[in-house]
């Protein structure tokens, strides 16, 4: 999905060596606790929070500390990519995140946020991004090891097992509803992933892609993609910042699929390249061009919206899908403006300067990462984001309630994600 030159720390990845898959290793982070931790609450209300010297914490939406998954650690080894799981498994609220030790070997760390306890597992390559299956069973991730192209794969930890299941570069993809297969975006084809519970097997989607970056399943077997209108006029180059797609004046449409690429509907023509984004519920389809604007289609044939006519650097649908954030750019105060349209309104805050962490690894790729982390908190009235309070300062997060002016502060810390909705309040058949 992401290039070593676009996130600063893949560099670091790709220099180092990595270990070959092995088994668990069972750790308590507060080992000098001889009292075992104290029991989180059982809330759904929790932020996840990743600190500029490697802290991974989980904390409530008014700051007050829940639980340290990580404490401090040395220059170079960070925390790479915390990431929520979606639901909870016999009970475990897991969060995943990269390690780097001391010999230079990566592990998948999965911290559990009810017990404090963390499980690491050997990493054949260095992972820089996790997306979690809906059932929170598998953990797919991408990563990279020196002079070799990306590579996914797949960890069970219930079976302690590592896999690599697909190699190309650049990679996209989303995982289907019931967990069961992957569609994939790779360089110039889209491909499924599918598993048995024992093994993955691939099988290409007899069409060719156009210029997007991670595609999206909506709903059975259906999904979202971008085609070329022409099947011949089309170049196509991914993997890159939005302000470098180039051929941005060659037509394309975004269409809903079967997965055996039967066309099902026509959303709309592009002029260029485009990102998207379908709301839980499966209702609703965000679509924004490189040039702009950022629009809303109806699946239920409602028509077409602009939200916005402004350049817009990220998007993510509220839990519920009754609400659409968007980070409208400010060029010259460098800075991004939240603004969240409610299906007929459009609520305004405060610009922020956001945080170097979230431009560099985050935005150039936010249509991959809305799929597997959310700003949103579980009830849909307040979002999240790291960002600075004037130029040079210590990055913080804040948390914008939609019905106050201002954003509150919360903490220090580089990035930051909300515990995911219940799939009950979520729905997507």
């Amino acid at each position: 999905m992401i290039r070593k030159s676009v996130a600063g720390f893949l560099i670091v990845m790709a220099l180092a060596a990595c270990a070959g898959t092995g088994g668990p290793e069972e750790v308590t982070p507060q080992q000098e606790e001889e009292t075992p931790p104290e029991a989180v609450p059982e809330t759904l209300d929790l932020l996840l929070v990743t600190g500029s010297d490697g802290r991974v914490t989980v904390i409530n939406p008014d700051g007050t500390p829940v639980r340290e998954l990580r404490g401090p650690v040395a220059p170079g080894h960070p925390s790479l990519q915390p990431t929520w799981a979606p639901v909870s498994v016999d009970g475990r609220r897991l969060v995943a995140w990269t390690e780097l030790g001391d010999d230079g070997a990566f592990s998948i760390a999965l911290g559990d946020v009810d017990t404090g306890e963390t499980t690491r597992y050997s990493a054949p390559v260095a992972p820089f991004y996790y997306y979690w299956s809906p059932d929170a069973t598998l953990l797919a991730f991408l990563g990279q090891n020196a002079l070799s192209p990306l590579e996914m794969g797949v960890l069970d930890y219930r079976r302690d097992s590592v896999e690599i299941v697909a190699t190309g570069q650049p990679f996209y993809f989303d995982w289907r509803p019931d967990s069961r297969a992957i569609v994939t975006h790779v360089n110039e084809a889209l491909s499924l992933l599918t598993s048995t519970g024992e093994a993955w097997s691939s099988k290409d989607i007899p069409i060719r892609p156009g210029r997007f970056q991670a595609p999206a399943w909506l709903s059975g077997d259906r999904i979202l993609f971008v085609t070329p209108t022409s099947q011949g006029s089309v170049r196509v180059s991914l993997g890159v910042a939005r302000n470098a797609q180039d051929d941005t004046s060659a037509p394309q449409r975004l269409v809903l699929s079967d997965v055996e690429a039967g066309l099902v509907l026509t959303l709309t023509e592009l002029e260029g390249a485009a990102i998207f984004e379908a709301d839980p519920t499966g209702k609703w389809v965000a679509v924004y061009e490189y040039s702009g604007p950022l629009r809303v289609f109806d699946l239920d044939g409602g028509g077409e919206t602009v939200v916005s006519e402004s350049q817009v650097a990220a998007f993510e649908w509220s839990p519920v899908g009754e609400r659409l954030l968007f980070m409208e750019v400010d060029r010259e105060a460098r800075a991004l403006k939240p603004r969240v349209w409610d299906g007929r309104d459009t609520l305004v805050f405060p610009s922020f300067l956001p945080s170097r962490v979230w431009v560099v690894q985050y935005l150039p790729f936010w249509d991959q990462y809305a799929r597997s982390l959310t700003l949103w908190s579980p009830a849909g009235d307040a979002f999240t984001y790291p960002g600075m309070s004037t130029p040079n300062a210590e990055d913080q997060i804040f948390v914008q309630h939609l019905d106050e002016s201002q954003p509150i502060t919360v903490g220090n810390g580089v990035f930051a994600s909300w515990s995911p909705a219940p799939p009950d309040r979520a729905p997507r058949s």
